[in-house]
C-alpha cells in the first residue's frame, strides 16, 4: 500500500500514475473537493484514492506538501517517506525528525487550479534505490521514472531550474515560456544558474547536465505552465522562495560565494509577499 500526503499538483500527479497502475492510494489532505480531476493528453478523469486521517500500514508515503509545511506533516508519515518537493531544505527538515526518508525529484509540469490538475509538460520522476518498488508502480502507470544511486546532483539541477524559472515567471507574472521567449529573461536565467553551479561545486556536488540548457529545455517543454511561484504571488499566497533562491543565498553566504542575482530575485519575491500580506 502507498500513501500520499498533500493533493496539490505533485500529489495529484503521483495519484494519477498510481491509478493507471491499478493502485488506489491512501491520501491525507488538507482541503477536500467533491471530486479531484486530472487531465492529460486531452482526456480528463477523476482521481481514485482513500481519503484518510491516518495512513496506517503503508510501505511508502509520498510527501507532496509545500516545503514550508514539511515539519508539520512528520506525525503523519509511515514507511519510507519519499519527499517530492521544490527546492532544498524541506526534505532536510523532515529527515531530521523522520530518519526513514528519501528525496525525490519531479520535472513534470502540472498546473493545479481548484479541484482540477492538468499535465502541461512531460518530464521525469527521479527516485533513489530505496524507493525501487514505488518506481516500479509508477512505471506501470506510465510515468517516466529514473532510479539513481545518488540523487543529490539531480536535486541541485532541479534547484537551478526552479531558481531561474520560478522567480522570474513569478515576478513577470507570465508562463514558463517567457524564459525562452524574452532575451532579458534568458540572460537573467543564465546568471542565476551560473551562481547555483558555483555553490553546488563548492559543496562537492557535480550538476549532471548543463543547467542553462536544462532551464531552456524545461521552459520550452512546459511553456504554457504557470510556475508555483507565479501562482502563489498572483493569489497572494506564501511562496517557496526560501527553499529556492533563498537556499542559494544561504549557502552562498556560508561559503563566501557572491550570488547577487539570486539574492536580488529572492528579495524581490519576499517584498511581493510583504505587499500581499499588507493587502489582506
Amino acid at each position: 500500500m502507498i500513501g500520499v500526503v498533500g493533493l496539490g499538483a505533485v500529489g495529484s500527479l503521483f495519484v494519477y500514475f498510481l491509478n493507471r497502475a491499478g493502485i488506489v492510494p491512501r491520501v491525507v489532505q488538507r482541503r477536500r473537493c467533491p471530486e479531484y480531476v486530472f487531465c492529460a493528453g486531452g482526456q480528463c478523469g477523476g482521481l481514485r484514492f482513500a481519503d484518510v486521517a491516518d495512513l496506517g500500514d503503508v510501505e511508502y508515503t509520498v510527501v507532496a506538501v509545500k516545503a514550508y509545511d514539511s515539519a508539520s506533516v512528520v506525525p503523519l508519515l509511515r514507511g519510507v517517506a519519499v519527499v517530492a518537493q521544490n527546492g532544498i531544505g524541506g526534505y532536510e527538515a523532515i529527515k531530521e525528525r523522520y530518519p526513514n526518508s528519501v528525496p525525490a525529484v519531479v520535472t513534470y509540469g502540472v498546473y493545479r487550479e481548484g479541484c482540477r490538475s492538468e499535465l502541461r509538460g512531460v518530464g521525469e520522476i527521479y527516485l533513489p534505490r530505496a524507493a525501487e518498488r514505488l518506481a516500479e508502480a509508477l512505471r506501470e502507470g506510465g510515468a517516466n521514472v529514473v532510479v539513481v544511486d545518488d540523487i543529490e546532483p539531480v536535486r541541485w539541477l532541479k534547484l537551478a531550474v526552479n531558481a531561474a524559472i520560478n522567480a522570474v515567471t513569478g515576478l513577470l507574472q507570465g508562463p514558463n515560456g517567457v524564459v525562452v521567449a524574452l532575451p532579458q529573461a534568458r540572460e537573467l536565467a543564465s546568471a542565476v544558474v551560473g551562481e547555483v553551479a558555483k555553490v553546488a561545486e563548492a559543496l562537492g556536488v557535480k550538476i549532471p547536465k548543463d543547467p542553462l540548457e536544462e532551464v531552456l529545455r524545461i521552459a520550452a517543454a512546459t511553456s504554457k505552465n504557470i510556475s508555483s511561484t507565479a501562482q502563489d504571488l498572483a493569489m497572494c499566497r506564501r511562496t517557496e522562495i526560501d527553499y529556492l533562491n533563498g537556499t542559494v543565498v544561504k549557502y552562498g553566504e556560508a561559503l563566501g560565494i557572491d550570488v547577487p542575482y539570486n539574492k536580488a530575485l529572492y528579495l524581490l519575491v519576499k517584498a511581493k509577499e510583504v505587499l500581499c500580506a499588507g493587502r489582506e
